[in-house]
């Protein structure tokens, strides 16, 4: 942590004109390594976007009293995520999920390559168990961040891939879910509820994604959900104008239980 506050530091002291260039240091250092993990990728440019994301933004920060917090990473693509859980707490156990094959592959090279005990699953998470639903993949652009059930976020190429339902994965108190699905989150979300698993969450990052196909607002319906289960929660989120109408917009929530799990 010294370490990375370190290199931080000297990003924000220095002189207007020289931060992208330390930063792009900071991205792509010469030996390859980010954060001392070794990243396969099929773009460098996105890696440098999700490195700025999860490690310098630190979006995914949470604090635990826990040595071995159990960690699930929805919406997984490379693992950037779950690379950096296991940097803040090495006795982490993460799982991660990736629904699209190829970037599964790459998923699960950068967690053998770095030698990681991290589990990871390929296919989509739902709100119901299911052998095949429609997946919108981009072959101009393997790994897309915008890879997404939603036809209408990419368009792209359709496949197949199967889907299962996350309260599968939960039969223990949860230390903290990152949830970055392209729009599957509300179904996540209330299968949860449902199955009444999001009484084991103790803590969440989402991104939501609101009037995503320019569908019709529902983001109170999601935050109802949360109210209801207990959780308190900040916002996050940014459009100019913002007396915009009509456009896609990323919220980030972060949800956490007010009382300890018992």
């Amino acid at each position: 942590m010294a370490r990375f506050a370190n290199d931080c530091y000297h990003v924000l002291r220095a002189p207007t004109g020289s931060k992208a260039a330390i930063l792009r240091d900071l991205v792509i250092p010469p030996s390859g390594r980010r954060m001392g993990f070794r990243i396969a990728c099929f773009n460098r440019r996105a890696l440098g976007h999700l490195y700025r994301e999860i490690f310098v933004r630190q979006d995914y920060y949470f604090r635990t009293d826990s040595k071995t917090p159990y960690v699930l990473d929805c919406g997984a693509n490379l693992g950037v995520a779950s690379l950096y859980f296991k940097w803040l707490y090495p006795g982490s156990r993460v799982k991660a999920f990736e629904p699209d094959p190829n970037t599964f592959r790459l998923l699960r090279k950068n967690v053998v390559d770095n030698g990681l005990d991290i589990e990871t699953y390929n296919f989509a998470l739902w709100d119901e168990d299911s052998e095949e639903v429609n997946f919108f993949v981009d072959s101009r652009n393997p790994g897309s961040a915008l890879m997404s059930v939603q036809k209408s976020r990419l368009g792209g190429d359709c496949i197949k891939v199967s889907a299962k339902r996350l309260s599968a994965f939960i039969d223990e108190p949860v230390d903290f879910l990152k949830i970055d699905v392209e729009g599957s989150e509300s179904r996540i979300l209330r299968d949860l509820v449902e199955t009444k698993k999001i009484a084991l969450v103790r803590q969440m990052v989402v991104e939501y994604h609101h009037r995503i196909g320019q569908q019709k607002s529902c983001l109170a319906e999601f935050l109802v959900m949360l109210e209801q289960a207990g959780f308190e929660y900040q916002v996050r989120a940014a459009i100019y104008p913002v007396t915009s109408r009509d456009v896609f917009q990323d919220v980030l929530i972060s949800a956490y239980q007010q009382k300890g799990i018992s």
